[in-house]
């Protein structure tokens, strides 16, 4: 069932935070905020170029379109999570599964970046 989209960017935000075990060395990242700052850390110091370039939703969409982060890329994946987390009903048509499996990588730049450290987003 098709969630209001308050209550499925929490899931996937979520899922996301889930998919964060370990820092770059191997450190396990405990709490919520440091899995947060694990992302935004890693997202500047491997794409603040590309953000001064063209901006920071686009730069994040094509660092996790570079399977950046642990997250699910596969069609059939991308569906069923889209299911589960409630932004997709299951009886959907392909239409709107292949629109929602093109706009993935987006929606997940925009999930992430609503929940960005507020300190980030001013230092950007």
């Amino acid at each position: 069932m098709k969630l209001h989209h308050t209550k499925y960017k929490k899931n996937y935000k979520n899922y996301i935070l889930s998919c964060i075990e370990l820092d770059n060395n191997g450190n396990v990242l405990k709490t919520e905020q440091d899995k947060i700052n694990y992302i935004f850390d890693r997202f500047y110091s491997e794409y603040k170029w590309n953000v001064e370039r063209i901006g920071k939703y686009k730069s994040m969409s094509l660092w996790l379109s570079g399977l950046a982060l642990n997250i699910h890329f596969y069609y059939e994946d991308i569906i069923k999570l889209a299911i589960k987390m409630g932004s997709l009903d299951a009886n959907a048509s392909d239409k709107l599964k292949e629109k929602v499996q093109s706009n993935y990588f987006d929606f997940m730049a925009n999930v992430i970046l609503g929940f960005e450290p507020k300190q980030n987003r001013e230092a950007a």
